[in-house]
C-alpha cells in the first residue's frame, strides 16, 4: 500500500471530516458524489461507491466535507479526544482514516 501523510487532528464532535482537495483530486472523487465508508480494526475506509455493495453510504459535499455515520462512530467507540490521521491509498483508489 503507498500512501501519504496528512496530519493528526481531534476528531471533530460532529463526524465531519474535510477531505483536502489535492486528495479528492487524486482518487477522482467527484462533489455530489457517493462513497462508500467502512470500518476494520481501528481504520475508516472511504471508497467509491458501489451500487451493489451494502456499506454505508455517503456524499462528498461541495467543500470536501463527508460525514462519518453515527454506527461506525459507536462501533469504533470514538471519543472526542480521538486523534485522526488521513491517508491516501493510491492503488487501492481510497482514503484511510487511521487513529491515534
Amino acid at each position: 500500500m503507498v500512501i501519504e501523510n496528512y496530519n493528526y487532528k481531534k476528531f471533530p464532535t460532529s463526524g465531519i471530516l474535510r477531505i483536502p482537495k489535492t486528495f479528492l483530486i487524486e482518487l477522482g472523487f467527484h462533489i455530489g458524489r457517493r462513497v462508500d465508508i467502512t470500518y476494520q480494526e481501528n481504520v475508516i475506509f472511504i471508497r467509491r461507491a458501489n451500487t451493489k455493495s451494502s456499506h454505508n453510504k455517503r456524499l462528498i459535499s461541495r467543500n470536501g466535507y463527508i460525514k462519518i455515520p453515527k454506527e461506525i462512530i459507536d462501533i469504533a467507540k470514538i471519543t472526542l479526544q480521538d486523534q485522526y490521521c488521513l491517508f491516501i491509498d493510491i492503488p487501492n483508489q481510497q482514503l484511510v482514516v487511521k487513529f491515534k
